[in-house]
Order: C-alpha cells, then sequence, then structure tokens
C-alpha cells in the first residue's frame, strides 16, 4: 500500500486534508473534511492516514510506504506493538512492515485543547461528568467535542450522520463547547464484516484526532468496558482492548488516552443520571430509521439495557421525554427474562446491581422465564419419549 503525502486545501466552507492511495484494491483517495473555522487544529503530518489504513493493509498483508512525514514514536508503535495486539485481537491480520520517507522527532509540546468523542450517549456523557462538569484540573478540561463520520452511522448513511448531528448540536451549544464535524470516506477502505465498525471502531476514531494534533493536545477516548472485562485477545468488539491500544497511538504532540474504565457500564449509567443535561439529551439508540417520535426507541437492546438500569436505580422517569416509557412497560418482562439467559459483562452488572437494591424483577418476567424453562423440559421429554417408543418397537 502506498500512501501518498497529504494536501490539504478549502472547498467552500470545508477545510479537506486528503491523500492519494494505491493498494492491491487500486487507486483511491482518503479524505477527511471539517468546516474551515477549525483549520487550525490540523497538522500536516501523516499520522492520521496511517493509522486509519493499518487494518486494511494488515488484512491485506501489504506493507505501507508512506511519503507524508510520521511521528517517530506512533511509528514505532505502530510497527510492532500496535500490529501484535491488533493480531491477538484478530488473527486473521498479517503483520506488515511500514516504510516513512519522513519521520519527526522532537516535536513541539502538546496543544492545549482537551477533546473526546461526543455522542450523547453513556460513555461520552460519563467522560464530561469526569473531565468537564467537575475536572480534576484546568489542564484536563474538555475544550472540543468531536463528532465523526467514520463508519458509526453506516446502517443509515450520510442521512443518519446528518440527523444525529442536528440532534446533538443544541446539547453542545448549551454546554458551551465548540463540536468539530469531521466527515470522511474512511469506511470505504473496510470492506466486509471482519474488519467492520465494531472490530475497528478505535482506530478509526484515533486518526480524527491525529488529524488534529495541531491544537489538540490530549483527546479523551471514551471506554466501554470495566478494566475487569479488558481483554487482548479474539474479540469482536475492539472496545474490549482499548486500555492497552488507545495509548499505543500517542505522540510528542498528542496524548492518547482510554478514560472511563475504572467504571462498569451501571456506574457509568448511574453517573449519567445525575447530570440534568443528559435528561433531555441522552442518546443511546442503535435503530437507524427509529419511528417512535422519541430520541431512543426505547425496544432496541441498547435502549433496554440502558432503561433497566435506569429502573432498579430508580432514575426511570427523570427520561420520559427521550424515551418511550410506555413502549418500556411493555418489553420489561420479557427483557428480564432474557436477560436471565445471558452472560455478557453488561447483563451480569445488571443483575448485581437489582441484587445489591433488592430490586425485585417484575412477576411477569419470572412467569415467562419459567414458563420457557418448562417447554424446553416439555421439549426434551417428548424427543426421550419418541426414542424410547422407536427403541421398544424395534
Amino acid at each position: 500500500m502506498k500512501i501518498g503525502a497529504p494536501h490539504i486545501h478549502e472547498a467552500n466552507d470545508q477545510i479537506v486534508y486528503r491523500v492519494d492511495v494505491e493498494w492491491t484494491k487500486g487507486s483511491s483517495v482518503l479524505w477527511y473534511s471539517l468546516h474551515k473555522s477549525f483549520s487550525d487544529l490540523l497538522s500536516e503530518a501523516s499520522d492520521a492516514p496511517l493509522v486509519a489504513l493499518l487494518i486494511p493493509a494488515m488484512a491485506c498483508g501489504e506493507d505501507i510506504h508512506i511519503d507524508g512525514a510520521v511521528s517517530e514514536r506512533l511509528l514505532d508503535n505502530l510497527s510492532r506493538p500496535l500490529q501484535t495486539a491488533l493480531r491477538l485481537i484478530n488473527p486473521s491480520l498479517r503483520q506488515i512492515r511500514i516504510h516513512s520517507k519522513g519521520v519527526l522527532s522532537g516535536q513541539a509540546r502538546p496543544a492545549p485543547g482537551v477533546a473526546t468523542g461526543f455522542s450523547a450517549g453513556i460513555d461520552s456523557y460519563c467522560v464530561l461528568a469526569d473531565y468537564y462538569y467537575a475536572p480534576p484540573t484546568d489542564g484536563l478540561k474538555i475544550s472540543h467535542l468531536l463528532f465523526n463520520n467514520v463508519g458509526s452511522h453506516a446502517g443509515g448513511d450520510e442521512r443518519l450522520f446528518q440527523e444525529r448531528y442536528e440532534r446533538i448540536v443544541p446539547i453542545t451549544e448549551s454546554l458551551g463547547l465548540p463540536l468539530v464535524i469531521t466527515n470522511s470516506n474512511l469506511d470505504s477502505f473496510y470492506w466486509n464484516k471482519t474488519i467492520g465498525f465494531q472490530p475497528t471502531h478505535t482506530l478509526r476514531n484515533a486518526s480524527v484526532a491525529l488529524l488534529m494534533q495541531g491544537g489538540i493536545g490530549r483527546f479523551m477516548y471514551a471506554s466501554t468496558y470495566h478494566y475487569s472485562d479488558a481483554r487482548v485477545g479474539p474479540v469482536y468488539d475492539i472496545a474490549y482492548s482499548d486500555s492497552v491500544i488507545v495509548p499505543l497511538m500517542s505522540t510528542d504532540s498528542i496524548d492518547m488516552l482510554s478514560v472511563g474504565n475504572e467504571y462498569t457500564r451501571v456506574a457509568k449509567t448511574e453517573r449519567v443520571a445525575t447530570i440534568p443535561d443528559s435528561y433531555h439529551t441522552l442518546d443511546v439508540c442503535v435503530h437507524c430509521n427509529n419511528t417512535s417520535g422519541y430520541t431512543n426507541c426505547s425496544r432496541c437492546f441498547k435502549c433496554l439495557r440502558t432503561l433497566a438500569t435506569l429502573d432498579i436505580a430508580g432514575c426511570l422517569d427523570y427520561y420520559a421525554s427521550s424515551f418511550d416509557l410506555d413502549e418500556y412497560s411493555r418489553q420489561r418482562a420479557r427483557y428480564f427474562a432474557a436477560l436471565s439467559r445471558r452472560s455478557d459483562p453488561f447483563s451480569r452488572e445488571i443483575f448485581e446491581l437489582a441484587k445489591a437494591r433488592d430490586y425485585t424483577f417484575p412477576l411477569a418476567s419470572r412467569v415467562v422465564r419459567a414458563s420457557g424453562v418448562y417447554a424446553i423440559g416439555r421439549a426434551i421429554r417428548n424427543v426421550v419419549s419418541r426414542r424410547a417408543g422407536r427403541a421398544v418397537s424395534g
């Protein structure tokens, strides 16, 4: 894979960063665009496209030859430890070599900007709880919010990206924080499920932060999983490994930090419920075509997981304007019944919260669960009986 030197130019009200790419799948262009008012954030280094295209190159087994200058620290980490971690996560990836025409060493001190991605979900609101509403120091206080189109909106394409963007604009305006919208065609370089969004989102979003190290010196990447669930091994969601791989993408100009790993998902949800700004704006829904009339459909797995936690924690009514609580009421028993059969970390955490709060599951959920067990037992007995009958007649 050959990655050309970056070209930066204005197009209407956008500033566009682009590189030519030649690889086994043909000649392409990787581009990022953001409003020209944020042009001072851009870096002319080639760190962003290198991180963005590392996994596609490893999936093809192609060495990377990059014309632009790359940060020395990043080049070393991407050549060795990060690739080792990525191959443990996804064994189909292959070790490759990276050749850069220029190496940046002894770069300037990190810029004062502190950024985090913001989707108005539980993870991103938890980051604000720690680093905006009550930051430990001024130097760690969030100064910029990032909203990226690098693959998470693929189910709804450009339409969904625009809809979600329009929903969070009023929130960021009320917070008084600049919202940096970055559009990109990066998703077009990831062509199958093995390297789809869930297995690769950390590097995709990190590439946007590296693009902005001209003005951003710290990037707080919202974690998904608690330290006790973290691992570097075969997983579908790369987020299990964030606490290890995010720091490996730091340079002398930007610290890349995985934050929030000290919280379980339940603890994050309870923490977010202390933020009144979230009551009308929390957005966790995964449905691309939500027609409920609320921000959240209140029936997808993320909506129900969040609502169940808020229910047990006694905070459900706070979110009556952003969730359809009547729909949740209709789904509640079936969700709690299904929950008892799951072993994922988030389901375990909800059960632990219920136990700690002496929460009694809905009677209907216990009936559904019991009827399910009875049905399974009856089916097994029928099979045994039929086999016994065949044995006797034979």
